[in-house]
């Protein structure tokens, strides 16, 4: 649509637009705190589109804006300054001088990310969030173990040789958890209006996704923030009379199910007696040349919920279950007998309570797969080729075959009930002018160390080069940002921030760290580069910066086609 292609022009020249000026402000700032002469500050590169004069400096917007300089007096070796300018041009200052105005753009990029990451806080602040309350309790999991369940509210958690750490908004149990893998850690929970004693829960340790460029473990304990859809499953094949697969319970014995938690009070409260169900449950519509479906109320009556001592009915919620969604007609695993509403409890000698727990075999291996029931099936997936959204690369791609994929269960279905009754109650974030400044110095650090491990992986080739991206890419992502709101759009302003005043900081000739490096020289050499030192190193800057260009050019075009 036109206004979206807008919002993306827009998004892509403010995000662009006020990195520049940070960045020119920096040196400008320290040059004329030094009494440099600035000739110039201008934003964007070539011809002047828009441009005023005030003292000694023009301030100029030019047509390409992929870029921006401080134009100062006696920069430019061959350059022969005027007498009124003596003592004022830029290669006559000490190498210190001139290494704190080269160092200025760069620390602003990394200086106002800060400010940046403060704006974000405010703009939350007041906003409805998760209280902590337990929506969900993955199976298998430690807070399984340790007896936690739905609607329990946290209150507190101590970490061993700490004070108990105040819980207030769910967010601030998993800023909790992360750091502490495998260390036991004490809850203070309140159940029905009463605490319960303290719980002694373990996190399992698992890869932090948010955090790409390097192996990081976080503590994890297998609780979410949302309900379970009281979408369910016979436990065991015919365990449950007239249930079927991924039928959606909505009312039980007359009264509303808005969730699986409402659903097991109400099993609690009449144990292995038969139930009244009315459950959505999918009906193929038959149209010619297309597979579709609707969604009708269908009552179920006396549906057993006890086979023998166990449950019959079992949650079907890929968060806490293993039954199997979607089955790809053709595939190795059809082949082979697996069908939708199968519940795999083993895979590949793994215990599964839920798909959490599923292997990814390697490329060859196959699938030892346990059934409920006893039944065991063995295959080998097939591969396909899939291309890489970063770098375009087409690479083979295990397909198992098989999904825990949730299908759109219409207007009356999950896709519903996810977005209102499945979220636990919301509170107001509330915090402090010296809890949001400390969040935001945190964030700053955190997204400083990814972006300098993630540019070193880069230089030593652990990370491809065609992960980079350009001028398309940023126009890209800037956009997405946009749409996704202003809170999104400024933590993309300062991750881009950050990469600028980091890469800019790299000892490549006509880079700010090549400026860096050279008067780093000077100090220890105590003598000026010779004009001819300064122009060969000027030349293998620009050829260098070519060719990252040209690399990313050509990374931006493939993802493009890609």
């Amino acid at each position: 649509m036109a206004s979206d292609r807008l919002l993306q022009i827009a998004s892509f020249i403010v995000l662009l637009g006020v990195l520049i000026f940070v960045h020119e402000l920096g040196h400008f700032l320290v040059a004329k705190a030094l009494n440099v002469k600035v000739l110039r500050f201008s934003i964007g590169f070539g011809p002047a589109i828009w441009s005023f004069r005030r003292g000694e400096t023009e301030y100029r917007v030019a047509i390409l804006p992929l870029g921006g300089y401080v134009k100062m007096a006696g920069d430019d070796p061959g350059e022969e300054l005027a007498p009124e300018d003596r003592g004022r041009g830029f290669l006559e200052q000490s190498p210190w001088r001139r290494f704190a105005i080269a160092a200025a753009g760069p620390a602003m990029n990394l200086i106002f990310p800060l400010f940046v990451y403060f704006a974000i806080a405010i703009i939350q602040n007041g906003k409805p969030t998760a209280a902590p309350v337990v929506g969900s309790v993955a199976a298998g999991s430690p807070a399984e173990a340790a007896g936690l369940q739905p609607d329990d509210h946290i209150l507190s958690v101590t970490v061993p040789g700490g004070a108990a750490v105040p819980i207030r908004y769910f967010a601030d149990l998993r800023e909790v958890l992360s750091p502490n893998p495998g260390r036991p850690l004490s809850f203070e929970v309140e159940r029905d209006g009463h605490k319960l004693a303290p719980i002694q829960i373990v996190p399992d340790a698992e890869s932090d996704p948010s955090n790409p460029v390097e192996e990081k473990k976080r503590g994890v304990i297998g609780v979410i923030s949302t309900y379970q859809a009281a979408v369910v499953a016979p436990a065991q094949p015919g365990s449950a009379g007239p249930l079927r697969p991924f039928d959606l319970v909505v009312r039980a014995n007359g009264k509303p199910i808005a969730h699986y938690a409402q659903l097991s009070h109400a099993l609690a409260a009449a144990p292995c007696a038969p139930m009244d169900l009315t459950v959505m449950r999918e009906q193929p519509v038959d149209v010619p040349g297309a597979k579709l479906s609707t969604y009708a109320p269908i009552e179920l009556k006396g549906v057993p919920t006890c086979d023998g001592a166990r449950p019959s009915i079992a949650p079907a919620d890929p968060t806490v279950s293993s039954f199997v969604a979607s089955v790809v007609p053709g595939s190795p695993a059809q082949k082979a007998g697996l069908r939708v509403g199968d519940r795999i409890v083993e895979a590949n000698g793994t215990t599964i309570h839920s798909w959490r727990d599923f292997p990814s075999p390697k490329a060859g291996e196959g699938f030892r797969l346990v059934l409920a029931g006893g039944k065991t099936l063995e295959f080998v997936p097939g591969t396909e080729e899939q291309r890489d959204p970063m770098t375009g690369e087409k690479r083979p791609q295990l397909v198992p075959g098989f999904s825990y994929d949730q299908r759109d269960l219409g207007e009356h279905g999950a896709r519903l009930v996810l977005a209102s009754a499945l979220a636990v109650p919301q509170v107001s974030l509330e915090r402090g002018i010296g809890e949001m400044v400390q969040r935001s110095a945190t964030n700053l650090a955190s997204v400083t160390r990814m972006t300098v491990l993630g540019i070193a992986g880069i230089i030593r080739g652990h990370i491809s080069l065609k992960t980079v991206g350009g001028p398309i890419m940023l126009f890209d992502v800037a956009g997405k940002a946009a749409e996704a709101g202003l809170a999104q759009f400024l933590n993309m302003l300062a991750l881009i921030s950050i990469n600028l005043g980091l890469m800019n900081l790299l000892p490549i000739p006509v880079l700010d760290g090549g400026l860096l490096v050279t008067s780093l020289a000077e100090v220890v050499t105590r003598r000026q580069l010779s004009l001819r030192a300064r122009e060969i190193a000027n030349l293998v800057g620009i050829v260098l910066l070519v060719a990252l260009m040209l690399v990313v050019f050509k990374n931006d075009i493939m993802r493009s086609l890609g």
